[in-house]
């Protein structure tokens, strides 16, 4: 991995790349980067994190597929990273409406991504939240993407039997409901110290050192850290499973897909997602053994089989 052996002066945003601001239809800015392929460009791939993510956290991932002749475009969902918080507090995790996640994305794919698309097919890459992001923007506009990758979607909570579930959910409904909606939910981390990163990083990767490269560059720029959810992002995401649920939601998706799910996942329910995508016909579905939900900074032997089955997906 870059500069493991180097100290905290090191940069942690992806070498070779550059970084903007675009303005949301709604005011809210939203920080994104470019980052050209090594050689010439084979193909174009948005890379689209995950929740309380942010660029740097993909540093290395993004380096590996510049090496391998793609150029890349990422950035920082709306209430993370270095993009517009919603509320005054910037370490509650808020977002009521993740309908404007997707409208985030496709205003980053027509205004930014498009107009400077040289050569090649134009790709996808979602993880955990950004591979929900990215099946709700290939259900409303089928034709951005050749070919798209969701590692590990967060399509649905873990919580447990289908009736405590649903109590659950509407509980976090009721509470947003009733004003509570920016409130942190209960256990919810409010700052740096309360998170439990042995547990944390159980859960996650078997690599201790990529698991710190993401604390370390919270570390240099405090900006990037966001803390727990809120009631108000519960009932957003809640809503956005329903919608992703509804039977045939599948049906829009014309490209081909290829959902890699995580063996060792504590993280995001696998069985809802092999029930949303099982009579889906462009999408092939496939358990990587012995990874935990965040494959793309797992040790070698699993990262460099995920980036190779990303590379033969994305080759003619």
């Amino acid at each position: 991995m870059r500069g493991r052996e180097e100290n905290l002066t090191k940069t942690y945003f992806p070498k070779s790349g550059t970084e903007a601001f675009l303005t949301a239809r709604d005011g809210i800015k939203i920080r994104y980067g470019i980052f050209p392929a090594e050689k010439e460009t084979k193909a174009t791939i948005l890379l689209v994190n995950g929740h309380r993510e942010f660029i740097e956290k993909y540093s290395e991932f993004i380096e590996s597929l510049q090496a391998r002749g793609y150029t890349v475009y990422a950035y920082d969902h709306r209430g993370q990273g270095l993009s517009g918080r919603l509320l005054k507090n910037p370490l509650k995790s808020h977002n009521p409406d993740f309908g404007a996640l997707v409208r985030d994305m496709h205003q980053i794919v027509e205004e930014i991504i498009k107009p400077q698309l040289k050569a090649g097919p134009l790709y996808l890459i979602g993880h955990s939240l950004g591979g929900q992001i990215c099946l709700r923007h290939l259900h409303d506009f089928p034709a951005s993407f050749d070919k798209a990758i969701l590692l590990a979607p967060f399509l649905d909570l873990i919580i447990g039997p289908k009736p405590i579930a649903m109590m659950v959910k509407f509980y976090f409904k009721l509470l947003s409901f009733l004003g509570f909606s920016e409130l942190f939910a209960p256990g919810q981390p409010r700052n740096r110290n309360m998170i439990d990163h042995d547990l944390t990083f159980s859960q996650l990767t078997h690599d201790r050192e990529r698991y710190m490269w993401a604390e370390q560059a919270i570390d240099q720029n405090p900006g990037l850290f966001i803390g727990g959810v809120t009631y108000g992002w519960l009932a957003g995401v809640i809503k956005s499973f329903k919608i992703i649920h509804s039977p045939g939601y599948t049906d829009a998706i014309k490209i081909p897909v290829l959902v890699l799910l995580a063996e060792q996942e504590f993280v995001v329910n696998n069985e809802t997602t092999l029930r949303i995508f099982k009579n889906a016909a462009h999408v092939e579905i496939e358990t990587i053994a012995g990874t935990r939900h965040e494959m793309y900074r797992e040790i070698d032997p699993i990262r460099n089989r995920v980036l190779e089955k990303i590379v033969n997906f994305f080759s003619p």
